[in-house]
């Protein structure tokens, strides 16, 4: 056997998994996870760097009573020492090879400082205080730093959440320490080594281990609660009652009779200590590691240009001769619940010799061309876009971090697109992943945030940008059919940027979590909500069968996927028309209070197609209240085809 039994003995690698738990922990908080290199680093740290250094302290103190990990060692000899040489010299090539330089570097300053602790020409061990600083930051805040090198491939930011954590691992270790050093006082003592635990005494080891702890836990929660992550660290204090509870009994025995410091209570302390936290961490990264996605910022954007019902219908009125029609419009116009639109377009309250995108007749002929309404989509889309995206918080250092951005739109098309448009007049990162849903009207909202979703759950740390920019107005048509009654007297323009995030945000009082996505498409509503092009812009269909079809249906829909209306206390339901929204609270038998953000959006906007329900979205997460955390919020949009698409959501 080319190394002996003893020695192998003697470098104590199952002793690893008592020093697993910062690791752990730190692969559970690490923002980016490069999968080869962590586990690299794991086998490197564990079963080469901490046996080394296991063994090159038995080889220095050449123990004759127990020490971590064996009750009874055998002597060392100079195979020990050389083996640990190799064993520091293999780590360090391998992490230079199949990790990361920071991490190689890192690892080398750990060797180092376990040697000047144990090595007879320095001894930092014979000194209780500096002996105690050196395990503190090195196998405390160090290894928690060194763990991140080795998992993420960089540096661990310095800000003010990394620093609670780094003081909490330290502090973990403090706490530890000194009762690892419990049952060795006689030990010590020959060895010249007077340890901190030898000058608290054994009450004292265990009051001052109680205070480390306290001052750990305190740290830990700061740090938690800077991430918005408070109910993590209750889930670590329920790991921690085991832990509690036999270092209280364990205290009460060395109370009673100091001969219960001994080497198998200490075993038996970091058994359960280690069981406890390696536990705990496992859990941790299973929560962080199988991510999920979150609302992290909604705002909106109109155009300058806005108008009262009233004047948009005398516009309209203003642009037939025929009685029947004129009066037609203006019923229809008092029974759609709007008081307000916006438009790009500055013509709906000047005299016809005054217009600039109409031609300059009060009928209004010959109508725009498709070219000249493509012509004015592009010129007003990407700023409106900009004006909601940059109403998003600290957008000017959040785009840096921008992962993916989706643009929505159903009102215009031109190449390179809005999303080429916006990247370059912000400044997004030019290999952000970019993609668009186009055409698929006012539910093409909740179709993006499905992808975004989608993104965020498969991507950890992603962060994706929705746009949703429609100009419905420029599509005003000089028609009078019952379709046309109905779309020129609702659409109105707007936008809506929604940031959706792996990690939860803070905007809100309560986080806002994705749950889920349901899809129905009615194909007995084919034919009446449509939309197509024609030479002179976009042809909407929209028949008065629309509520009829979604009150027949959305009940059966929610009964087909198990969902209770009772179970939701707030609604985002997209306002397609006042009559939309009545017979939705009917078919669902909902006390329109309940709706009330989708009335109001109505009222001071009007239908403006895919960030409609956007609108509404936010009206309902700004107006959130403590007692809310826990409740569902169910929102809803209805598009061509007729389909219907949901979204379920949750206060957390």
């Amino acid at each position: 056997m080319l190394v002996h039994g003893d020695t192998i003995k003697l470098l104590r690698i199952p002793f690893s998994f008592f020093l697993m738990p910062l690791f752990l922990f730190a692969y559970s908080q690490a923002e980016t996870v490069v999968h080869h290199e962590a586990l690299f680093a794991f086998l490197i740290i564990h079963l080469l760097v901490y046996p080394a250094s296991n063994g090159y302290n038995s080889y220095v103190d050449r123990d004759e009573e127990s020490i971590g990990g064996l009750e009874k060692p055998p002597m060392p000899t100079i195979q020990l020492f050389y083996v640990t040489i190799f064993l520091d010299l293999a780590a360090t090539f391998l992490a230079l090879v199949f990790v990361n330089t920071l991490f190689a570097g890192c690892l080398l300053l750990y060797i180092l400082a376990s040697r000047a602790y144990s090595a007879r020409q320095i001894r930092l061990k014979k000194y209780p205080f500096i002996g105690f600083l050196t395990v503190v930051v090195f196998q405390g805040a160090f290894t928690y730093y060194m763990s991140i090198a080795g998992i993420s491939g960089h540096a661990l930011e310095m800000s003010t959440g990394n620093i609670f954590v780094l003081l909490g691992c330290s502090f973990q270790i403090a706490g530890a320490y000194p009762l690892t050093q419990i049952y060795q006082h006689r030990q010590d003592l020959k060895d010249g080594v007077i340890s901190l635990s030898y000058k608290l005494g054994y009450r004292g080891t265990f009051l001052f281990t109680a205070a480390m702890f306290l001052l750990c836990n305190v740290f830990y929660y700061l740090y938690f609660t800077s991430r918005g992550l408070g109910m993590i660290f209750y889930i670590v204090q329920v790991f921690f009652i085991p832990i509690v509870g036999w270092f209280g009994y364990w205290f009460y025995l060395v109370w009673k009779d100091t001969s219960a410091a001994n080497f198998r209570n200490t075993m038996r302390m970091n058994l359960i200590a280690a069981v406890c936290m390696n536990s705990c961490f496992i859990v941790l990264i299973i929560i962080n590691r199988n991510p999920l996605s979150y609302i992290s910022a909604i705002e909106t954007a109109v155009p300058d240009h806005s108008y009262s019902q009233e004047a948009l219908t005398a516009f309209y009125t203003q642009s037939t001769d025929d009685i029947t029609y004129k009066r037609k419009i203006r019923i229809v116009a008092g029974k759609t619940g709007i008081e307000r639109r916006y438009s790009v377009i500055g013509d709906f309250e000047k005299e016809p010799e005054d217009y600039t995108f109409f031609n300059k007749t009060a009928s209004l002929l010959p109508e725009p061309s498709l070219t000249q309404r493509m012509q004015l989509y592009q010129e007003h889309a990407t700023s409106l876009s900009r004006k909601a995206i940059e109403k998003i918080k600290d957008f000017d250092t959040l785009k840096n971090t921008l992962t993916h951005l989706i643009t929505v739109t159903c009102t215009g098309l031109f190449a390179p697109g809005l999303d080429v448009e916006l990247m370059r007049e912000l400044r997004l990162n030019p290999a952000i992943q970019r993609s668009s849903v186009n055409f698929m009207g006012c539910n093409a909202a909740i179709i993006a945030l499905k992808n975004a979703d989608a993104i965020c759950k498969s991507q950890p740390g992603s962060k994706v940008l929705v746009v949703c920019t429609e100009l419905c107005t420029i599509h005003f048509q000089k028609q009078y059919n019952d379709d046309y009654l109905l779309s020129n007297l609702l659409f109105g323009d707007g936008a809506a940027a929604v940031l959706v995030t792996s990690k939860p945000g803070d905007t809100y009082l309560h986080e806002v979590k994705i749950d889920s996505f349901n899809s129905l498409v009615l194909h007995n509503g084919y034919s009446d909500m449509a939309w197509r092009l024609s030479e002179t812009g976009f042809i909407m269909n929209l028949t008065s069968y629309v509520p009829d079809l979604i009150r027949k249906n959305i009940k059966p829909m929610l009964n087909a996927i198990g969902l209770n209306p009772e179970d939701y206390k707030h609604w985002a339901v997209h306002p397609g028309g006042k009559r939309i929204i009545d017979d939705f609270a009917l078919a669902l038998e909902l006390d329109k209070c309940f709706l009330a953000p989708t009335y109001n959006v109505l009222k001071n906007y009007g239908n403006m197609s895919s960030p409609t329900v956007l609108f509404v979205l936010k009206e309902v997460l700004e107006k959130t209240k403590p007692e809310n955390r826990g409740n569902r919020i169910f929102a809803a949009a209805f598009g061509p085809g007729l389909s219907i698409e949901t979204m379920q959501l949750q206060y957390v």
